[in-house]
């Protein structure tokens, strides 16, 4: 008899599970905004739950949100995804993208959004590092670069550091309307 109890109560156990888990992974962070003082630029990475992409959105401003009317960089949701912006400080209004896999699509409004190649020497120069040809970004450009499922953030600013440093996002509180 408690045999039979617990074949027939397996089924609802696994389907609250089931639906509980759909709760959690739509309610989970599903953006988070960074502030880079280097260009004085907002990114906002937001990553629609059980869609493909995601969305990289740049701001001047802290407030803002995704829409066809706001600068963005669609990319495409995978392990290998990576991206990297190039910034001027000196104009900080262009950013560059350089994807190697092209699996992004710019949005442009504000900003003035270009492709790049890693082997454009006005942005990038080569360096050996364990005998390995790589290219870096010259000194005066600061870089963003993307990862993984859009999970990971890094940069790299000469001023601080050579290696990549992983961006914290900001702490936004969320009122009620």
């Amino acid at each position: 008899m408690k045999i039979l109890k617990i074949i027939l109560l397996f089924p609802p156990i696994a389907i609250t599970v089931f639906i509980v888990y759909l709760y959690i992974s739509a309610h989970s962070e599903e953006e988070k905004t960074y502030y880079f003082p280097q260009v004085e630029t907002y990114m906002k990475v937001y990553k629609p739950v059980f869609n493909c992409y995601g969305y990289a959105i740049f701001s001047k401003d802290s407030i803002f949100s995704y829409s066809e009317n706001s600068d963005f960089i669609r990319i495409y949701k995978s392990e290998t995804s990576q991206v990297n912006l190039i910034f001027n400080p000196l104009d900080s209004k262009k950013i560059y993208v350089e994807d190697r896999w092209n699996n992004t699509k710019i949005n442009q409004v504000n900003f003035d959004i270009k492709r790049i190649n890693r082997e454009d020497t006005t942005f990038f120069e080569q360096e050996y590092i364990s005998g390995l040809k790589i290219q870096i970004p010259k000194p005066q450009y600061f870089e963003v670069f993307i990862e993984g499922y859009l999970q990971s953030v890094f940069y790299v600013d000469y001023k601080i550091s050579e290696s990549p440093i992983r961006a914290i996002p900001l702490k936004i509180i969320r009122t009620k309307e």
